[in-house]
């Protein structure tokens, strides 16, 4: 019984072994979240600075992307919970997620988070403390990792509601049904000058965001346990800070930053 104990979790290792050196592919999937990740529609392929950045790695790797796939943000982390995707993007750290993803010592990019509002309430709305937040309406967006003391704080202290996605939260915002939307900066200036939706509504003169931020995150590719294994996300990783030595990554930097 114990040589096949032995025998059993020895093979299991050479399984794991094998299946992070032979593996030639991988599937992905991320949100519409320019200039993040996004369908770009001349050349009908998924783009922008994360994705860029992992096409790079990736290709210093050899590995192929065999499909990457733009859904809203909450399905797009249930799929990669669930292994129907290897790896999804762009996503900070959290207990949920360290729970079911590997997710590498590097990561993809880093950004702030502030708070927007409406030049219409300009005059009337402050952040300077968590304090100047009490009881107001915030729009959040449903499987969004928020800024964790933050949240916390607007759970006991504010009103908030979800929408899908960051489209919407915008247009909410813009319609008094809310006071504040906590959003990464680049993200949200980018979806207000070029979303066709939003350009018609004149989103890009109606809002601002305050000086102050709630926070520094770092996002990240993410790896479903269910499919990649600790070493082949290690291997990722260490490559992944090899391309962020190279041209073309600064080339990426300079183009969407």
């Amino acid at each position: 019984m114990k040589k096949m104990i032995g025998l059993l979790v020895v093979s299991g290792l050479l399984a794991t072994s094998l299946s992070a050196k032979d593996r030639t592919s991988i599937t992905l999937a991320t949100e519409d979240w320019a200039p993040f990740s996004f369908n770009d529609k001349k050349t009908k392929q998924i783009s922008g600075l994360s994705t860029e950045i992992i096409n790079g790695t990736f290709k210093l790797m050899n590995i192929e992307i065999s499909s990457n796939k733009v859904l809203p943000w909450a399905r797009t982390q249930e799929m990669g919970f669930k292994g129907k995707y290897d790896a999804v993007y762009t996503a900070s750290i959290n207990d949920e997620r360290k729970a079911l993803m590997y997710f590498p010592a590097e990561p993809i990019v880093s950004s702030k988070w502030v708070l927007f509002s409406t030049k219409a309430k300009k005059a009337e709305l402050k952040f300077d403390s968590y304090e100047s937040l009490n009881g107001k309406n915030f729009c959040l967006i449903t499987g969004y990792n928020y800024p964790k003391d933050f949240i916390s704080y607007i759970e006991k202290n504010a009103k908030s509601s979800f929408v899908a996605t960051e489209d919407l939260s915008v247009v909410k915002l813009l319609r008094g049904r809310c006071d504040y939307m906590p959003a990464v900066l680049e993200t949200t200036l980018e979806n207000v000058k070029s979303k066709k939706s939003l350009k018609k509504i004149n989103a890009y003169d109606k809002i601002f965001y305050f000086d102050k931020s709630l926070s520094v995150s770092d996002f990240y590719l993410m790896f479903s346990k269910k499919t990649v294994s600790q070493s082949f996300v290690d291997k990722f990783s260490k490559a992944l800070v090899e391309f962020k030595t190279t041209n073309e990554y600064k080339s990426i930097l300079k183009k969407y930053l």
